[in-house]
């Protein structure tokens, strides 16, 4: 993924309406692919597109596929007819996956960046959804209700105020909804590391909060990492029920150089590999069912 130098990232005195705006530049400047040379939008064939996504089933393949991409976190065979919603649209993988299931795919982008990307994918490939550009954490009163389900992988952590977001995901969903995707563990292994690395041997830790420091060694201006059960705990306060897992890549496992990494995990076995990546991944999956309704 590309987490580039593009930019200052977030201070503990930064107003919560200044974190926002710069996420969506930061975001602007640097959209979230798997693209090194950091290829404009009009040069993105369908050969660019395919080579993105078989970075992104790559990466997750410990834990997200069985049989087709992300099948073990994405209902498909429950979305055929379906009105979905996409919070964080990126490159468009996700909703074309949605798409192909036979869903009605609707998608959401703070930035344009990603709003283009994703709309030239689906009209490369014939599809059809509708994406505009939106903050999750503005509340929009033509989409309550509407929903069946709503996915945002690796999104809504980066957003100044999260739980608006959670709220508003509520209001959008149906009665008998659901919201599902990732955030950011914050007692995974690489967490760890990063405050090892950035906080002590580079002494930020003396100078600033831990949360400056995670926010300095992470991708986007800004970012916001949970323990599970707390991610679990702000969820059913808008849901009858939510679960959690705990997952990630590769990387999570030794979070050491690459070249020191893979002649280390020659040593593991895959079945190890996803045991330590349950315990100590990066990734909190979720799932959230049926939202309460106030007032």
């Amino acid at each position: 993924m590309r987490s580039g130098t593009h930019g200052d990232k977030r201070l503990g005195s930064d107003s919560l309406e200044a974190v926002q705006e710069r996420n969506r530049g930061w975001w602007e400047r640097t959209p979230m692919t798997y693209d090194w040379h950091a290829a404009s939008p009009g040069d993105r064939d369908l050969a660019w597109f395919d080579e993105q996504d078989r970075l992104n089933v790559e990466a997750h393949r410990f834990f997200a596929t069985d049989r087709i991409p992300f099948d073990r976190l994405i209902p498909f065979e429950d979305l055929r007819g379906r009105r979905v919603l996409e919070i964080g649209v990126g490159a468009g993988f996700h909703a074309e996956l949605m798409a192909r299931a036979g869903a009605e795919v609707t998608g959401i982008d703070l930035t344009d960046a990603a709003i283009a990307t994703a709309r030239r994918r689906f009209d490369l490939k014939g599809l059809d959804a509708r994406f505009l550009r939106w903050d999750a954490e503005q509340p929009l009163d033509k989409f309550n209700g509407s929903y069946d389900f709503i996915w945002s992988w690796g999104v809504i952590h980066h957003s100044a105020r999260t739980a608006r977001i959670v709220r508003n995901v509520a209001s959008w969903l149906t009665d008998s909804g659901r919201f599902a995707g990732m955030v950011y563990n914050r007692e995974a292994m690489s967490t760890a590391a990063a405050l090892f690395l950035h906080g002590i041997l580079r002494g930020r830790l003396w100078s600033g909060s831990i949360d400056e420091t995670l926010w300095r060694s992470t991708d986007g201006f800004s970012a916001r990492f949970y323990p599970a059960e707390l991610w679990r705990d702000l969820l059913v306060g808008f849901f009858e029920s939510a679960g959690v897992d705990v997952a990630g890549l590769e990387s999570d496992v030794l979070p050491v150089p690459r070249a020191l990494r893979k002649a280390m995990l020659r040593r593991l076995s895959a079945g190890r590999t996803r045991a330590l990546l349950a315990r100590w991944g990066s990734f909190v999956t979720f799932n959230a069912e049926n939202p309460l309704r106030f007032g």
